[in-house]
């Protein structure tokens, strides 16, 4: 087995050392093979294969990256050679999202990439800012290992698989760890400073700390004693030239022990960061700061504008504004010496305060105790992922004339509901309609099939009015018999006749017409299947299904604002996105699953989220067949994958909307993936609305 580790940090080449130790001391695949970029920590693991060191890209910001930048292509280049000339098995990346994101969209392009298993190690702060590269991390990994609960939730809630087990560097740090202060003397004070560990971040921190605590020295009165811990990797000439002693200000500079250091002093001038957590539980209280350059500092705070805390030990108190904060934070252009020294000396006048934020400190330190031994944990879950593949996310792809082709739609849409028409005018009996702001895929036949059904058992006769996606009818409104193909009145209504017995439905793009069609045959409740964007007919009460495919994944025929116009939104497929504020999550029922492993043939409109379904539930999916929405099968080559799926031990699975394009005697030697939606109260209230409607007379 080969192993590809690439830790660019510090901080994550120590956590990484520790989890593929543990991983070899499993001793689980004989003739492991490790390779990748390390820092000292991991290159001190025997028989691990450098193609890097980590010292070599220590850059950080917005700005900072681009001096390195040549570099870094030429290593990303010349990893994927060595990548592609001898494949790994597992996939692990630690931190630095912008290089591994580029490296990994460079791999996915060779053929082993889809059967390695690829780990996002302390994936980037999405929440902070660029949301969508969460969509990156679904599509270029299997899962993520994160070290913060919230993390961990944040990542479940958007259907991305979770390796949390508690934070090696806290199960470290808390491993019989108590304060144990230094006394102060009479005319001084000591506080622990941490100004980081990234070249760009000393030379942005280092400038600051002199004069900050110059200013603290004057405001107290007293003698500053100053400890820094040098962290590994830095050369401690670097800071001994920027930190120089004066009769106001002693530095005293340790050799890679910020826990003792942090053990021993009540409060710190610690830089964003883990080190800012690991003070808090330890005792010391952080005034947290961080500076930026100019040019990132500007898009920031311009076009970012998150104003949520950065510090973790805030996140991780659940503060949601910084202006909240329970620890001080200085960040941007509030990192300046003055105020450095002013929060320092606020929290030194005060001790009841310094001693409240400790106890918030031993509060976090409670609520992070994590296993005795996270990293080997960390290793047995890994191992798990290795031998059963997690439930992969959904993966559609993006592209720019998707994205395109929705605006242009939607914007159509639009322009077309502010042109003066005529209004439009109601069915003329109770009616409910089921439409959708994208095309294909959103789940609207099984909800169509579920209020039918609904409706009958409150004593209704519905009847659907319907277009016929994929029909070929030349009547202008038709009403559709159990009996006829596919091919004639399309796949969706063929399927809602099939599974609800008595029920009526009307082929029509003239939905007003087809339901007067469906009032003389006897009908008293019409469903409408589709039609949001039809400005020729309205209902009672408007139902509105939503997935969460995006506008470059799918094409969408309205702006998410025209959701406001529907009664009800339901979100019928994938993972919560809180773009639509009260949308219900429909309740799916499925009947039963098979025992064995599955081949997929399906023509829906999404089949990607189908996948990803079926996999959530425990279904073994090993292939998908998909093709275009409404596709009729070929038949010969369903016979032949039958063939090939019974001799790889699997079964050929099809979705009831593809099974009423099938032959009997094929359909029968399929399995028939069936789901139902349960109705929420939500949905049942509707009905309530439609009491006062009369009914047409028997």
């Amino acid at each position: 087995m080969r192993i590809f580790v690439s830790a660019a940090e510090i901080s994550s080449d120590l956590q990484a050392e520790k989890i593929i130790r543990s991983f070899l001391e499993l001793n689980l695949h004989p003739g492991v093979e490790i390779f990748g970029i390390g820092g000292p920590r991991l290159r001190s693991i025997p028989g691990f294969r450098s193609l890097a060191r980590a010292e070599e890209m220590r850059v950080m910001g917005f700005t900072e990256v681009l001096s390195k930048l040549s570099a870094l292509r030429g290593l990303r280049a010349r990893i994927e050679v060595e990548l592609d000339r001898t494949p790994p098995d597992v996939i692990l990346t630690f931190d630095y999202p912008d290089f591994h994101f580029s490296l990994m969209k460079r791999l996915q392009v060779h053929p082993w990439f889809e059967s390695a298993l690829r780990i996002c190690g302390i994936p980037p702060k999405v929440w902070v800012w660029r949301r969508g590269r969460v969509e990156t991390i679904r599509r270029l990994y299997d899962g993520v290992w994160v070290i913060f609960p919230f993390e961990r939730d944040f990542y479940e809630n958007l259907g991305i698989p979770v390796i949390y087990e508690g934070n090696p560097l806290i199960a470290e740090i808390l491993g019989g760890a108590e304060p144990s202060f230094v006394p102060e003397s009479e005319g001084s004070v000591r506080l622990a400073v941490l100004p980081g560990s990234r070249d760009a971040e000393l030379r942005l921190h280092l400038p600051l700390i002199e004069p900050a605590l110059h200013h603290l020295s004057i405001l107290l009165g007293k003698t500053v004693a100053a400890e820094v811990p040098v962290p590994k990797g830095v050369d401690r000439r670097i800071l001994e030239r920027a930190l120089v002693s004066t009769d106001r200000v002693v530095y005293r500079f340790t050799k890679d022990d910020s826990r003792a250091v942090l053990l021993r002093n009540r409060l710190g001038l610690i830089k964003s960061g883990t080190s800012t957590l690991e003070a808090a539980v330890l005792g010391c209280v952080p005034v947290i700061f961080y500076k930026m350059s100019p040019i990132s500092e500007w898009i920031f705070l311009t076009l970012v504008r998150y104003l949520g805390p950065v510090g973790l030990p805030n996140i991780l108190l659940g503060v949601k504004q910084r202006k909240d904060n329970v620890f001080p934070e200085l960040i941007a252009g509030d990192a300046r010496p003055a105020r450095l020294a002013t929060e320092l000396f606020r929290l030194m006048e005060d001790p009841a305060r310094l001693e409240e934020l400790r106890l918030k400190g031993a509060e976090l330190r409670a609520g992070l105790a994590p296993h005795l031994n996270v990293p080997r944990e960390i290793a047995r879950k890994i191992e798990s992922w290795i031998r059963h593949a997690p439930k992969r996310p959904i993966q559609r792809k993006s592209t720019f004339w998707v994205r395109a082709g929705s605006f242009l739609w939607s914007t159509l849409n639009w322009v077309r509901r502010r042109i003066p028409f005529r209004r439009p005018e109601k069915l003329p009996l109770p009616s409910v309609m089921v439409g959708n702001l994208q095309v294909g895929g959103s789940g609207k036949t099984p909800l169509v099939i579920a209020l039918a059904r609904e409706a009958m058992a409150r004593g209704y006769r519905p009847g659907v009015v319907s277009r016929g996606y994929g029909g070929n009818y030349p009547e202008k409104v038709r009403l559709v018999e159990r009996s006829e193909a596919s091919s004639v009145i399309g796949d969706e209504p063929l399927e809602m006749i099939q599974a609800v017995p008595g029920l009526k439905l009307a082929l029509s793009s003239d939905r007003k017409r087809g339901a007067q069609e469906l009032e003389r045959a006897g009908v008293n409740f019409i469903i409408a299947d589709d039609g949001f964007q039809n400005l020729g007919f309205d209902t009672d009460v408007k139902i509105l299904m939503l997935t969460d495919a995006g506008r470059g994944e799918v094409l969408y025929r309205d702006f998410d604002s025209e959701a406001r116009r529907a009664d009800l939104c339901l979100q019928s497929k994938g993972r919560r996105s809180g773009r639509f504020p009260g949308v219900i999550e429909l309740d799916w029922r499925v009947e039963s699953l098979p025992g064995h492993p599955v081949w997929i043939w399906t023509a829906v409109g999404d089949p990607a989220e189908l996948e990803h379904f079926y996999r959530k539930l425990g279904l073994q999916i090993e292939k998908v067949i998909a093709k275009p929405d409404h596709a009729v099968p070929d038949l010969a080559e369903v016979k032949k994958l039958m063939e090939e799926a019974r001799a790889a031990g699997a079964l050929l699975a099809i979705t009831e909307k593809d099974g009423v394009k099938f032959p009997p005697e094929l359909r029968e030697k399929c399995f028939i993936l069936r789901r139902r939606v349960r109705l929420s109260p939500e949905v049942l209230q509707l009905f309530e609305r439609l009491q006062s409607k009369p009914r047409a007379v028997n």
